[in-house]
């Protein structure tokens, strides 16, 4: 079942379609689940850029999104795989990174029960190089991927 947010972007630059077998072959090899609104989005569009793309927290802008990941060629640099591999040790095993602003920053699903699939917005200026992740860097920006998609709006409006 398709969820209505996904619905109201408008999707370029997306890849080569993809199927059951790519989400699980993705998911075997970050050992998780992803959340099913993304991996519905991954088997409509396959990542790219979006539109709207702008993101608000708390009725203010807040960023924008630059691109979603996609499950495609592991060298590219907006794969899912090897995005999160090149993020392990940066952003807490808790959160999954699923997109990316044009700063830098890093969209990410939370793996935790009580909030399973809750987007959160890692700000790479704020985060601990120096040595364990951590949450200050965190900023919680919708409840799901469905809120999240919904909520994006057109800054020129």
């Amino acid at each position: 079942m398709c969820h209505r947010g996904i619905d109201l972007i408008e999707v370029k630059n997306s890849y080569k379609t993809i199927g059951i077998d790519d989400i699980d072959q993705a998911q075997k090899a970050l050992s998780i689940k992803l959340p099913e609104q993304y991996a519905e989005f991954l088997l409509k569009h396959n990542g790219g850029t979006i539109f709207p793309d702008g993101v608000m927290v708390d009725g203010k802008h807040f960023d924008f999104v630059a691109y979603l990941y996609s499950i495609k060629n592991k060298l590219a640099v907006d794969d899912l795989v090897t995005k999160c591999n090149e993020l392990k040790g940066m952003v807490l095993d808790h959160y999954l990174p699923f997109g990316e602003s044009p700063g830098g920053d890093v969209f990410c699903f939370s793996l935790l029960k009580h909030e399973l699939g809750a987007v959160y917005h890692w700000d790479h200026e704020e985060a601990n190089y120096e040595g364990e992740p951590w949450e200050y860097n965190m900023t919680k920006v919708a409840d799901s991927f469905s809120m999240f998609i919904e909520q994006l709006y057109d800054c020129d409006e």
